[in-house]
């Protein structure tokens, strides 16, 4: 692999998704302030569903970016790929107008219904510029991407700014300035892919063939996707089904807030998984050991900022301590779904085992909704139904290392477990302490924990190396 490259474009992802995720973090400090727990709850309802609406493209997308992974820009079969965007804005399209009729037919209260409308048109703008996102990122050129997601951040960052100025305090203007930016994140990308949507096009036949088979080979990547969102989906909409708009907020923000670290992670797996693809056998495993042991030792430090960040809340937003409370329990997710993301679903896909991750999945989902309905109906306890599902995905993060481990014939480690532990740890002590005192005794667990695994640590980051040149 290109070191040089790798970590240029890293740098690049990184900064670019700092940008989007500072101004998702003034969003949603701001927007509680601003709106109120029930309007606020609307527009967490409009992200909620928002972040399924990229399954409608039927797996294209991922079948696009999966068979022409590793590729460069100048190898692409430009005409094909031009001809499958023409077919799948044809028929999300025709997605697009349906979900509107349903909105507008469907027995949904004004706010749900306004909210369900403009689901309809944020999906053609949304799945149309990942189309050509993924094409970015399969020919390596992750820069564009992550570019377009900054553009689409900063665009909508300064409609939010001139809005709470003028105390707009209903969630419709927000949503509709949102909305534009994401059409405004297609033009750039249009623009970037103008050599390939010049190309030309196959003829009908031809282009739904390519279509079917990019479908076909997308499709298992798709499901699965949607299999691990609704994970944390099903709890989000029993909450909303049981509790109320106001509890759905509530949980939803503290949702929101552990999502900020994953964006971040999600960016260095966009960035792996291109030259990950042009490696053979031997330099996965190289490399899946080293990802897997770097991530056990440093995804833990995250819990270190919890009291910083609790006491900061608590201080800014008081009308939602119930849901800083919950944040305790749901702050693991940060260091599972960031390692999933990383070394569990970027090595199947490297690898060519999307049914694998698809059944893992289904698994997943499987006792995350027999734990809500036990939570929800029989417990009747958000506590224990997010619990539930903070151990459902550290199981599925194990459960894939495992799995990834034995297809590269790759030994075991312990770090995985003790990192397990360590988080079970840390979710105990924010039970029993403060949130600054959580932070400090964790800060002494962890400096021990990098202590007694020293050699894996100077092993992985080559230390030893440094220190004798």
């Amino acid at each position: 692999m290109n070191t040089k490259k790798i970590a240029r474009d890293m740098v690049f992802a990184v900064f670019a998704q700092g940008l989007s995720t500072a101004v998702s973090v003034i969003l949603t400090l701001l927007l509680p302030k601003v709106l109120g727990v029930a309007e606020f709850g609307y527009w967490q309802l409009f992200i909620f569903y928002l972040s399924y609406v990229g399954f409608f493209h039927f797996g294209i997308n991922d079948g696009v970016y999966l068979i022409h992974g590793g590729e460069t820009r100048d190898a692409l079969d430009k005409k094909a790929i031009n001809s499958q965007f023409l077919v799948s804005i044809f028929y999300q399209a025709v997605i697009s107008v349906a979900v509107i009729l349903v909105a507008l037919f469907g027995p949904f209260e004004t706010q749900r219904q306004f909210v369900i409308v403009w689901i309809g048109i944020i999906l053609l703008a949304n799945n149309c510029s990942f189309y050509l996102g993924y094409v970015f990122q399969a020919v390596n050129e992750t820069a564009l991407f992550s570019f377009s997601a900054a553009l689409d951040a900063l665009a909508f960052f300064a409609a939010l700014i001139i809005l709470v100025v003028f105390g707009v305090d209903s969630f419709e203007p927000y949503i509709i300035f949102y909305t534009l930016a994401k059409y405004l994140r297609l033009v750039y990308c249009l623009y970037k892919a103008r050599d390939i949507l010049s190309a030309g096009v196959l003829a009908h036949s031809e282009s739904v063939k390519e279509s079917i088979e990019s479908v076909r080979v997308g499709i298992k990547l798709m499901f699965a996707n949607i299999v691990s969102s609704l994970i944390l989906g099903v709890v989000r909409f029993f909450v909303d089904l049981n509790w109320g708009i106001e509890v759905f907020s509530i949980v939803s923000f503290s949702l929101s807030i552990a999502a900020f670290f994953l964006t971040f992670l999600t960016q260095v797996s966009m960035v792996l998984f291109p030259n990950l693809k042009q490696l053979d056998r031997h330099g996965c495993s190289s490399a899946f050991c080293m990802m897997r042991d770097i991530l056990d030792l440093l995804l833990p430090a995250v819990y270190i900022l919890y009291g910083p960040i609790t006491v900061v809340l608590n201080w800014w937003l008081p009308q939602y301590a119930r849901s800083i409370q919950l944040f305790a329990v749901l702050f693991p997710i940060c260091v599972f779904e960031g390692k999933m993301d990383i070394v569990g679903t970027t090595f199947f896909k490297v690898l060519r085992e999307e049914k694998r991750l698809l059944e893992v999945n289904l698994a997943t989902l499987l006792f995350s909704f027999v734990c809500t309905l036990f939570g929800t109906y029989v417990v009747k306890s958000v506590e224990f139904v997010l619990f539930c599902v903070v151990i459902a995905l550290a199981s599925r993060c194990l459960l894939s290392e495992l799995l990834i481990g034995r297809t590269l014939n790759v030994s075991r480690t312990k770090l995985s477990f003790v990192s397990a532990i360590l988080s079970l740890g840390f979710v105990i002590n924010a039970q029993l302490f403060t949130p600054l005192l959580t932070s400090v005794i964790f800060l002494f667990v962890y400096s021990a924990y990098l202590v007694i695994n020293k050699t894996v640590f100077c092993r992985v980051f080559k230390l030893n190396d440094i220190l004798e040149s």
